[in-house]
């Protein structure tokens, strides 16, 4: 038996005896049950929440990407740094329609990282806090 039925069982239990019994006792006893029920209520609701602590660390995880790439996603990109496979440094200038793709990429991810967070049970918004 769960604790909500125990407290509701032992409720119906503490009525007959109120009957027959000092009712100020049974009265003061059986708002401290109703007390106990929404305590018990809630602790069976937050159960259905609960992460387990790589959930909890991926969820993390995900919520920094996806404030970095939607900071990205709405940053102007002019210049690039490569490095190629021979080792050579080099900074690649960025045209518009260029930029406009990889922006969109950044969005794109964003999004997919949003959805994974959601199925851990968060709901991500972010709110600059300036």
């Amino acid at each position: 038996m769960n604790l909500k039925k125990f407290l509701a069982k032992l409720q119906g239990e503490l009525k007959d005896t109120e009957r027959s019994n000092n009712g100020e006792w049974a009265a003061a006893f059986n708002s401290g049950l109703i007390y106990a029920m929404k305590t018990a209520e809630q602790l069976e609701e937050s159960d259905k929440t609960k992460m387990n602590l790589k959930e909890l660390e991926r969820a993390n995880t995900l919520v920094q990407d996806v404030k970095i790439l939607e900071t990205l996603s709405k940053s102007e990109i002019y210049h690039i740094a490569v490095k190629y496979p021979d080792g050579r440094d080099d900074c690649l200038f960025m045209e518009d329609e260029i930029k406009e793709k990889i922006q969109k990429v950044f969005e794109d991810y964003a999004d997919e990282l949003k959805a994974e967070l959601k199925d851990l049970g968060v709901d991500y918004e972010y709110t600059r806090i300036d």
